[in-house]
């Protein structure tokens, strides 16, 4: 047969005795048929598959274990983790905005982590630093996912009944790409995506969430050690010292110096 696929074998999987045929077995049929492109993509979505990273729609790897582990804690965030878990369970379209380092991706990754009730599916990581061009996101995201094809119909068709958050990171520099991302959210009813950027996506359905400095402490001229460690930014001051310098300590001759510095 033109497939390589016996006859025995195509007759188990019509009489729907072989439930989870090979990635191999799938591709094969599919080039005997001559299929298009999107009915390729159907039919891949369709087939119930081994978990075989060589299928061109793989399984799922959008799981919380897909995201980064911080090495260290996240301090002073208490509020805006809790906004910002409130926001997940109401908009689709959720955009992180701040300058570069005042801890967006921090906060991304920390209130994922607590979203298994609201995505069942899980929720997948996508760092887009250090793409080139706009036209790279839908394919980074795809390969993210586990899927061998990057196509966006495949994308789209793989993701149109999961429930998951897609966290897309660093956003700022392929701008371009969010009316895809708009698409994307559009014929996925169940997609929701977080964004962290420098600026918004400006697109309708965006729910967009500016993240502010820590809190300093209130005041630079003569603060107490007290006053420093009572604000987020003094405690992570101090917290980041230590690590990097195990006999450091605020003092009394040196919290001034912590106080401007923050």
């Amino acid at each position: 047969m033109r497939s390589g696929v016996s006859a025995k074998a195509i007759s188990t999987l019509e009489r729907g005795e072989r439930k989870h045929p090979y990635p191999h077995t799938i591709r094969s049929l599919a080039d005997a048929l001559e299929l298009s492109k999107n009915e390729r993509a159907a039919l891949f979505v369709a087939v119930p598959k081994r978990g075989s990273l060589d299928a061109p729609v793989g399984t799922a790897l959008a799981t919380v274990s897909n995201l980064p582990i911080p090495s260290t804690s996240l301090l002073g965030r208490e509020r805006e983790l809790a906004e910002i878990r409130t926001f997940l369970q109401e908009a689709r379209l959720l955009t992180l905005t701040g300058t570069g380092g005042v801890g967006k991706t921090r906060l991304a990754i920390e209130a994922t982590r607590d979203t298994t009730r609201l995505f069942p599916d899980g929720a997948v990581f996508v760092t887009l630093a250090s793409l080139s061009h706009f036209t790279f996101v839908l394919p980074t995201v795809a390969q993210s996912l586990g899927l061998r094809e990057a196509g966006g119909e495949i994308l789209r068709g793989y993701l149109r009944d999961k429930q998951l958050l897609l966290v897309l990171d660093n956003f700022e520099h392929v701008l371009e790409a969010a009316p895809e991302v708009v698409a994307l959210i559009d014929t996925c009813p169940k997609l929701s995506v977080l964004v962290t950027s420098r600026s918004p996506l400006r697109v309708r359905g965006e729910q967009e969430y500016p993240v502010q400095p820590l809190a300093l402490p209130t005041s630079t001229i003569s603060p107490t050690i007290d006053e420093v460690v009572g604000s987020p930014s003094g405690r992570l001051f101090a917290e980041r010292a230590r690590a990097a310098s195990p006999n450091f300590e605020l003092t009394p001759h040196n919290s001034a110096a912590v106080a401007a510095i923050c």
